[in-house]
């Protein structure tokens, strides 16, 4: 799902429902196997200010003594506490969690026997109640998610969603499947309504070795658009949009049935012809059933020019779907789109009569171990996921995106090595802990779901200025490390910065100016007075 380089083994890994979730339940038994567990008793380890709740600490072997510190984001121990243990196995330990400031925390716990010491951490989140009370359609925030893979029914995993107060869901849909059991609905889309969840339906893969060719030299897939279009019909009213087959050159079969001529897979010389003809398909049996819906085409620069000018498909594309992932250069902002490249794209969709609204429906950053071979991602770490996730969406929303879809909601348990695993904002355990990604993520969401970006920020960092609903408001980040910098403010009396995580410091305004120690972890600046919050960036350009 990510670049030109991706491995057969890796697709295999991707396509097969049956292995991963193989992988995954394997990935649970042996957490439950580990001599000390940690789960908790809110799905994704969320939690409200305040909120009254509990962590449980069980273990697996005769503990005499259990030491349980909490940390901060800093890895400062708030505090520690010591559990004298009685009796032998299966004991646990109920530690509360009640917290009074957002963040993300860390809870390590040491277990001690006379033959030895087990230690294990675990991270939890307080965050912001942005918790979803009913779809909101406008909302820029999405992610991609494989709850077909989970029990979903066990894990809850949209409740996490939800009270991360994440709107949109990218993911493939069993349209096939509700058709051809005749369902009365699709138990999918009902499971993401009852928890306010827009859902981009993917529409999986159909084969290419299915397509038929007619007399007329076009290719034709009668069963399969049949199939779709009576979804499209039983679902009719809660979809606003359907997303076509994800990169058909790496999935489907379209590059092996038509390969490229050089053998070139990302280029669409070979498989595009066809393809064209089923999407098109496609859309004719949507827009039949409701001329509103739209569908998104998969929007690589060469493909578009190629459906557009050499098979005619301008009047069927609605939404193109980018996927601009950072592999060697790592940092968010070496990116083209993500620095600006929208216009000049948006131009030449223009040109070609398309329509410019452009949605970022896959890109990510992984926090696998890197086992010294060379790979096309470089690991990061946690906080560095965090960091870049921030980054990603404010850069790409303030140059064009309509709305942007991180990879992924939960880890891939393909293991520690694998430059596939752990895409995602949840770690995959009992409890569907958190990263420190999701904490930023919901306070992303707290901040900037109503700002609307007026500038970009005329000092050395990087950053943008907006107004959040009649507030003035900065975000400021480095590529990498942190500096202070200096903001000149003569008629502002103080500020108050907020991290990522939710926490805030308010700093003083002195002699007209203020020190901020600006890093690689954005932050979030307010209380300007307006006069000098306009000198601090320069005005926004609207493409027309």
């Amino acid at each position: 799902m990510r670049n030109i380089f991706k491995t057969v083994i890796v697709i295999c890994m991707l396509c097969t429902f049956m292995l991963c979730n193989t992988i995954a339940l394997a990935n649970v038994e042996n957490e439950k196997n580990f001599p000390v567990r940690i789960t908790f008793d809110q799905p994704g380890a969320l939690y409200h200010v305040r909120e009254a709740e509990k962590a449980f600490i069980q273990l697996n072997e005769p503990y005499k003594k259990v030491i349980v510190e909490l940390l901060d984001t800093d890895k400062k121990v708030l505090s520690r506490k010591s559990y004298t243990i009685k009796g032998d196995k299966n004991m646990a330990v109920h530690y509360p969690l009640k917290q009074k400031d957002l963040g993300y925390y860390t809870l390590k716990v040491i277990a001690e026997s006379t033959l030895k010491s087990d230690t294990i951490e675990e991270g939890f989140g307080v965050i912001p109640n942005v918790t979803l009370t009913k779809k909101d359609w406008d909302s820029p925030f999405g992610i991609c998610g494989h709850y077909a893979r989970y029990d979903y029914k066990k894990w809850n995993i949209a409740a996490v969603q939800q009270k991360l107060g994440i709107a949109w869901v990218r993911d493939e849909s069993n349209w096939k499947k509700v058709v051809e059991e005749n369902l009365d609905s699709d138990p999918d889309l009902d499971y993401l309504d009852r928890h306010h969840i827009c859902w981009l339906n993917l529409f999986g893969y159909i084969n290419s070795f299915d397509g038929i060719q007619n007399d007329k030299g076009v290719w034709t897939w009668n069963k399969d658009v049949s199939i779709l279009k009576k979804y499209v019909e039983l679902t009719k009213g809660h979809f606003v949009v359907f997303e076509s087959q994800n990169e058909p050159n790496n999935f489907g079969g379209w590059s092996k049935r038509w390969p490229h001529p050089q053998g070139q897979q990302w280029r669409p010389q070979g498989w595009g012809k066809p393809f064209t003809d089923l999407i098109k398909q496609m859309c004719d049996s949507i827009r039949a059933v409701d001329p509103a819906i739209k569908l998104m085409w998969p929007g690589e620069d060469e493909w578009i020019e190629y459906f557009v000018n050499e098979r005619g498909a301008a009047p069927y594309i609605d939404i193109t779907a980018i996927h601009p992932y950072v592999n060697d250069k790592i940092y968010p902002e070496t990116e083209k789109f993500a620095s600006g490249f929208y216009d000049e794209h948006q131009r030449g969709l223009k040109k070609m009569k398309v329509p410019t609204e452009m949605w970022v429906t896959e890109v990510g950053w992984t926090t696998y171990k890197n086992n010294g071979e060379p790979n096309r991602y470089i690991p990061v770490t946690e906080y560095e996921q965090a960091a870049y996730l921030v980054r990603t969406y404010l850069s790409h929303l303030y140059y064009g995106a309509k709305k942007v879809f991180w990879y992924e909601m939960a880890d891939e348990p393909f293991g520690p090595n694998n430059p596939e695993s752990f895409f995602g904002i949840l770690r995959f355990n009992e409890s569907l802990s958190v990263k420190p990604s999701a904490v930023a993520f919901s306070n992303m969401v707290n901040n900037y779901r109503h700002a609307i970006p007026v500038g970009k920020y005329a000092g050395q960092s990087y950053g943008f200025a907006y107004d959040n609903q009649g507030k003035n408001q900065l975000c400021l980040w480095t590529e990498k490390g942190s500096k202070e910098e200096t903001l000149y403010l003569p008629n502002t009396k103080k500020v108050n910065v907020t991290d990522i995580f939710g926490r805030v410091q308010q700093l003083k305004v002195l002699n007209g100016k203020v020190i901020v120690t600006i890093s690689y972890l954005p932050i979030t600046i307010t209380g300007f007075v307006q006069d000098d919050f306009t000198r601090l960036y320069a005005p926004r350009k609207v493409v027309k």
